[in-house]
């Protein structure tokens, strides 16, 4: 997939958004896309999970978006593959002037859609719980209006079902455990602890440093992971993923970049570790 056609696809996502261009701002995306924002909050869909006649990201659109001001702060951006992600600050004024600044880590997917490139889907990694408290302490009564009035308008048109999902962001998933996992991971790897890293994993779980090159988590400290440096920072918990932005330095290289961990929510133990930078 062309790299620099991936990044321009991206980039007019937050241009629509400031120009509040429901139309042009869904047509970025396939026709079958999903949008996970926070991730661990349930699905939205488009051109599925009708009611009302809007889909289920057209209504994403309506409660998130189109009522308020958002703007992105862009620390950096990666492109491997058909993915793309970005670390990222949004700073969002609600309609009643409240505001919040949400720290995540965006990644997107992209693909060919009659021969045009669309996304096929987004997925917002930041922490949910920690923002609504924020929210509240950060803006007083205007924060306490803002989430009722955000409350009501999901009510009406997600309906309750889908809001019950969305509000499970706050306690189901991974949250703090995820957070002292990843900071065990590091430990192990800098320690070069096989035994205490072994311990952190499922059966069969697979490491791609970088995005792309699997293999499996018990061959990691042995190959790629042999005499590596690893400082984490930046941690958020979402659904039954935590992530973060590492600093990697190993046989004279120096990555950076963000690292996204999938865990296993019968176990709580890692089955998927992603790290991805810009060669």
């Amino acid at each position: 997939m062309d790299k620099d056609k991936l990044i321009e696809l991206v980039n007019r996502s937050p241009e629509l958004v400031d120009k509040h261009d429901r139309e042009g701002w869904l047509n970025l995306f396939s026709s079958s896309a999903i949008v996970e924002d926070p991730v661990g909050a349930g699905m939205n869909r488009k051109g599925k999970d009708l009611r009302k006649g809007k889909d289920g990201l057209g209504r994403f659109y309506d409660i998130f978006i189109g009522p308020n001001k958002i703007k992105f702060t862009v620390h950096q951006d990666i492109v491997i593959g058909n993915e793309m992600v970005r670390e990222v600050s949004i700073h969002t004024t609600l309609a009643n002037g409240a505001v919040t600044e949400v720290h995540c880590y965006l990644i997107y997917r992209g693909v060919e859609e009659d021969g045009e490139l669309k996304i096929e889907s987004l997925r917002a990694h930041w922490d949910f719980g920690r923002n609504a408290i924020t929210l509240l302490k950060s803006n007083g009564f205007k924060g306490v209006g803002a989430s009722m009035a955000q409350f009501g308008t999901m009510i009406k048109i997600q309906g309750l079902k889908r809001v019950v999902e969305y509000l499970g962001a706050m306690y189901k998933g991974i949250l703090r455990k995820g957070i002292k996992v990843v900071n065990a991971f590091a430990a192990a790897v800098n320690r070069a602890d096989e035994a205490a890293f072994a311990r952190l994993f499922d059966p069969g779980a697979t490491i791609e440093f970088p995005a792309g090159e699997k293999i499996a988590a018990g061959d990691f400290l042995k190959g790629a992971g042999n005499d590596l440096s690893l400082e984490i920072s930046g941690l958020r918990s979402g659904g039954w993923y935590t992530s973060c932005v590492f600093d990697a330095k190993a046989d004279g290289a120096n990555h950076h970049g963000v690292a996204f961990f999938q865990f296993n929510p019968k176990t709580k133990k890692i089955i998927s570790t992603r790290f991805f930078w810009n060669e």
